[in-house]
């Protein structure tokens, strides 16, 4: 059965609004931009009230801005449609904010698969880690292992650890990235809080350890 009129408006109406493509609903889809053409494509799927959604990387052609916006109002849809939706993205930022469920594939491999959060916190292979971001990649008695780049400890040269001088320093506001290189040439990243770095500052050309608590280090398969 059919929408009447006025519900079938009033669904175009919401339906543009949450795109922002309510100034163009007039104009040929022809003559818009990329972004523009992007928007009105998720507005017919979207519009359609369908009980799964097959999107690849459909934020693609969005400016920065709008971008983030957009993934904003996809996951407050998913979250009041509750329809499955297969999300397709390149983008591993996006992937953790958008998805209940990650799938990271590699040539039609899957590497792992499981929640945001089990995925970053607890990569299964070198390509999730390093993939996702934010991890380091060492090397123990041959053996791969990632740990997170704010886990990794700088301690005293003396302590426990792998051997690592420091090559350079970045200031991001709260966390200070320390780039170091171990005695087999890793390179490895430590976020360390502002306060730390600055009491005792990690000089380029320093020598120092690099540690970690127990349970920070999640070995991988080959």
């Amino acid at each position: 059965q059919g929408m009447a009129s006025r519900d079938v408006k009033a669904k175009v109406a919401e339906i543009a609004a949450i795109l922002g493509i309510g100034d163009i609903l007039d104009r040929p889809v022809s003559g818009l931009s990329g972004g523009d053409r992007q928007r009105v494509a998720l507005a017919r799927a979207i519009v359609r009230d369908p009980k799964a959604f097959m999107m690849d990387e459909p934020l693609g052609a969005l400016d920065a801005e709008f971008r983030e916006r957009m993934a904003e109002e996809l996951r407050a849809l998913h979250d009041r449609m509750g329809a499955t939706t297969v999300y397709v993205t390149h983008d591993q930022l996006e992937a953790m904010q958008m998805g209940d469920k990650i799938v990271v594939m590699n040539n039609a491999v899957i590497e792992q698969a499981g929640s945001a959060r089990d995925v970053f916190n607890a990569p299964e292979t070198e390509f999730v880690a390093k993939f996702l971001g934010g991890h380091n990649v060492i090397r123990l008695d041959g053996k791969p292992y990632a740990i997170r780049s704010d886990r990794v400890r700088l301690v005293a040269a003396d302590a426990d650890g792998i051997d690592a001088n420091v090559t350079g320093v970045e200031f991001l506001g709260t966390h200070v990235a320390v780039s170091l290189t171990t005695g087999d040439d890793t390179a490895i990243t430590a976020m360390v809080p502002e306060e730390t770095f600055y009491a005792a500052p990690f000089e380029p050309g320093g020598a120092f350890r690099a540690g970690w608590a127990a349970g920070d280090l999640h070995p991988l398969s080959a």
